[in-house]
């Protein structure tokens, strides 16, 4: 079964990212030929040749104009792309990827999750709880699994395990028959432009779902769509229908009671947090009140192999502990910095790039006062591509925000000195957590082979 019927050829721009990446491969899986084009060779480029979806970097516009369908990821700039402007020329129709997800949705109806943080790693635990009930799920996901080494895959037609984002009103048409919804905070105001209008675009997706809706009620913005939207609460909160009881740490793994009335299991995660408590707790609750076995779907998540750059541990040498995470908003720097402490580190050495200037602009304060929970933060430039700069909107600004905020701090401008900077800092019992959405994530490996060779 195709996704879309009588667009049998589609090429995708800015199929590097991973949104646009898994959708080349469903497509590609599905029976369509694919092409893709970015601007740069990306990490996804070899998975998607692999598969044999054609890539090339840069603009080639002869090469879109017999295609089906051209859809371009939602940071393109339609106006101003040269394939997409030569496809329109042509009388092909363009898409944004939102429009593409919806008429997938549409054919599929998908379980979505959704929050502000977490909707990447809970998609990639309920791809593990229906593969320990025997499914095989179709999913997308905005991180690569590390068990299944991949962010996409066509399964069952009649069951889509979907990441819901927010980020450029990406869910505002999707078709949903579940929804989990982690929680709602402040981010993307560069295209919502206020809280409300954020908000609200939670609320109008949650009230259209055709099945249960779970809101965390440990998290003010999540709650709200109890009363809003009828979800069904979940969390430690007073109220949850679906609650988290006596949790427990050990080492880098969470293990807590998940109680629903008078019916109870016993949940452990390989992964540390509370925040991953909650995410496997909004999991199991979705899939219970769709009516699979709560029981099994637990075990499940005991065995869960992580996503990368989701707290994914990439190398221990000399005593150092190199963990790489996707972390770029306050919360999650903050949760991920108190998750590193559970494994008992002599410090926890925070390095973290910023992604996008407005979010940086916004939070800053926030920013710091994250970053001034770690032992040590190393801070670099903010990471904003194609982007016009806000002045002094910097990552020194996050620097001295993290030492106003009574952290120790270092400041290092450009990111390529930062494995460097970090490796004649670190000592053995380090654990050093790489956080940010950009090209941070090379920094783990070069910092491991030079603390190899030390």
């Amino acid at each position: 079964m195709t996704w879309l019927d009588g667009y049998d050829r589609v090429h995708l721009v800015g199929v590097g990212g991973s949104g646009m990446s898994g959708l080349a491969k469903l497509l590609a899986q599905s029976g369509h030929t694919v092409t893709g084009s970015d601007l740069k060779r990306g990490p996804a480029f070899q998975a998607l040749e692999g598969i044999g979806i054609e890539c090339w970097t840069g603009h080639r516009p002869e090469r879109v104009v017999d295609r089906d369908l051209v859809v371009y990821s939602s940071a393109v700039p339609d106006e101003r792309d040269a394939e997409v402007v030569a496809a329109r020329e042509a009388g092909v129709p363009t898409w944004e990827r939102p429009a593409l997800l919806a008429e997938m949705t549409r054919t599929r109806p998908a379980l979505g999750l959704s929050g502000t943080h977490g909707k990447t790693t809970s998609s990639a635990m309920t791809v593990a709880a229906l593969r320990a009930l025997g499914r095989d799920p179709t999913f997308m996901v905005g991180g690569r699994l590390a068990d299944l080494n991949t962010n996409a895959h066509v399964g069952e037609p009649s069951l889509f395990v979907l990441e819901a984002d927010e980020a450029y009103s990406t869910f505002l048409g999707l078709a949903l028959e579940g929804m989990v919804v982690t929680n709602v905070e402040i981010d993307h105001l560069d295209h919502y432009e206020t809280m409300e209008r954020l908000t609200g675009a939670f609320e109008d997706v949650a009230g259209r779902v055709d099945g249960p809706v779970l809101a965390c009620i440990d998290d003010p913005g999540s709650a709200a769509l109890v009363e809003s939207a009828g979800a069904i609460p979940y969390g430690t909160g007073d109220g949850a229908a679906w609650r988290i009881e006596d949790p427990e740490h050990v080492g880098h793994s969470v293990a807590f009671t998940l109680a629903r009335g008078s019916d109870s299991w016993r949940v452990t995660v390989p992964r540390p947090g509370m925040h991953v408590a909650r995410n496997a707790t909004g999991v199991l609750a979705m899939l219970g009140e769709r009516g699979f076995d709560v029981a099994t779907a637990a075990q499940g998540l005991a065995s869960f192999g992580g996503v990368r750059r989701r707290f994914d541990v990439r190398a221990r040498t000399n005593g150092i502990t190199v963990v790489d995470d996707y972390a770029h908003h306050p919360t999650e720097i903050a949760a991920t910095i108190a998750a590193g402490r559970l494994g008992g580190p002599d410090r926890v050495v925070a390095v973290f790039q910023a992604h996008h200037f407005d979010r940086t602009a916004r939070l800053a304060d926030e920013f710091g006062e994250a970053l001034a929970t770690a032992d040590l933060a190393v801070v670099t430039d903010v990471y904003a591509p194609g982007e016009a700069p806000i002045p002094g909107v910097t990552g020194r600004l996050l620097a001295e925000k993290a030492r106003d905020a009574g952290g120790e701090v270092v400041y290092v401008p450009r990111r390529i000195d930062l494995a460097a900077e970090v490796a004649g800092l670190a000592r053995p019992g380090d654990l050093v957590l790489v956080m940010g959405a950009g090209d941070i994530y090379l920094v783990p490996d070069e910092l491991a082979t030079l603390l190899a060779d030390a």
